[in-house]
């Protein structure tokens, strides 16, 4: 079955080539000028691998969009790539603390466009064998290394690329003390945008996704952060 990327961006040229070129690719492809001509549209068809999101958009723009979808039970575990001219890092970091997954910034090169399409549906796909999963616990947590999914007390909850990297990184060096350079080191990747200034925004999205786990990521003044098991859970 076909990946399906949804592209929202009022600017014809960019639909036109993302079109072309995704679908060349093999993916199916639907695509729409408006924030709520998309969403209605997502509202019947909610089966969907990738939403492409511009953010300039006249009505629903694309940050209200991301909080409309993270706000529906059955959207909010579709994906969100940020495409956007915007290209200061306030933007980028609202773009992942609302819920976004990725951002790049145009002008783009289809190349990287590609990969990072590539990249984000392959860990997100639904379609993996629970029985091929390699799972990761810690009390009412349970991660699946292969599905890149979290599930708190059997809960789902949605996590970004950096979310999950960190909280995997922190779980399987329990005892360890990560400064924000060392945390940078060890998850970025090409489809991973963090810096050193927005390490404290994906913590703090982090701790509030893992509800009553999240005193597990502990802060350690003037050096950074670690794991802190908590016995009374």
């Amino acid at each position: 079955m076909k990946k399906r990327v949804i592209v929202v961006d009022d600017e014809k040229d960019i639909r036109e080539i993302l079109e072309v070129d995704l679908k060349s690719e093999g993916y199916d492809v639907v695509s729409f000028s408006s924030g709520a001509s998309a969403f209605e549209y997502l509202k019947k068809n909610p089966h969907a691998d990738l939403i492409i999101l511009d953010i300039m958009m006249e009505g629903i723009d694309g940050y209200e969009f991301c909080k409309m979808i993270n706000n529906n039970d059955v959207l909010k575990k579709i994906p969100i790539l940020f495409l956007s001219a915007k290209t200061e890092e306030f933007d980028k970091v609202l773009g992942f603390e609302l819920g976004g997954d990725d951002y790049l910034t145009k002008p783009f090169g289809m190349k990287e466009l590609k990969s990072r399409v590539k990249a984000i549906i392959r860990r997100t796909s639904a379609e993996k064998n629970p029985a091929d999963s390699s799972l990761f616990k810690y009390k009412g947590i349970e991660l699946d290394m292969l599905g890149y999914s979290l599930k708190v007390d059997g809960e789902d909850v949605k996590l970004t690329k950096t979310e999950f990297e960190m909280l995997l990184l922190f779980l399987k060096n329990q005892g360890k003390i990560f400064t924000r350079d060392n945390i940078i080191d060890s998850i970025k990747g090409s489809d991973v945008y963090v810096i050193d200034r927005t390490i404290d925004v994906h913590i703090m999205n982090l701790r509030k996704k893992l509800g009553n786990y999240g005193k597990i990521i502990s802060t350690f003044s003037g050096v950074g952060y670690g794991f802190k098991d908590l016995k009374e859970l």
